[in-house]
């Protein structure tokens, strides 16, 4: 919500208000980061579990299995290789961000029912060209009735 200044004063003291927090932020920044061991710290927290709850960056990575592994790095390629081969920084950008999200749901489990799927229906269509009679249902209706 913005703040409603009623005269130049206030939003004077506001700006220098707002100057102070932004100094002190920097420093707080700066002590963080004054050495490498604590850039290093710094760099490491991303792949550390700060709680039990939320799994860290590296331990969620060697959790899934090796095909969902492998669709986080070729989804992207091939959709902003093949697919959005013309389109501009943000919408490649964009891409690469779902894309990595939908792969998070691919694992081996989906690609072999996806297989088992591909292969029952041409198995079906083999079933059907090896001689086996293609049985026709029957609904009841004469083909003689619907004639007038």
């Amino acid at each position: 919500m913005e703040k409603a200044f009623v005269s130049l004063a206030e939003l004077q003291a506001e700006v220098q208000y707002l100057k102070v927090q932004q100094f002190k932020q920097e420093e707080v920044l700066k002590e963080k980061l004054s050495s490498p061991k604590e850039i290093f710290k710094a760099v490491t927290s991303l792949f550390k579990s700060d709680t039990g709850k939320r799994q860290s960056f590296a331990s969620e990575l060697m959790n899934q299995d090796i095909i969902t592994n492998i669709t986080r790095v070729i989804l992207p390629l091939l959709l902003n290789g093949v697919v959005f081969k013309k389109s501009g920084f943000i919408v490649k950008t964009l891409m690469t961000f779902i894309s990595q999200k939908a792969a998070t749901q691919v694992n081996s489990h989906t690609i072999s029912g996806l297989v088992d799927k591909v292969t029952g229906i041409f198995k079906k269509k083999d079933a059907q060209k090896a001689g086996k009679p293609v049985v026709v249902r029957d609904y009841g209706i004469p083909p003689d009735s619907e004639t007038y």
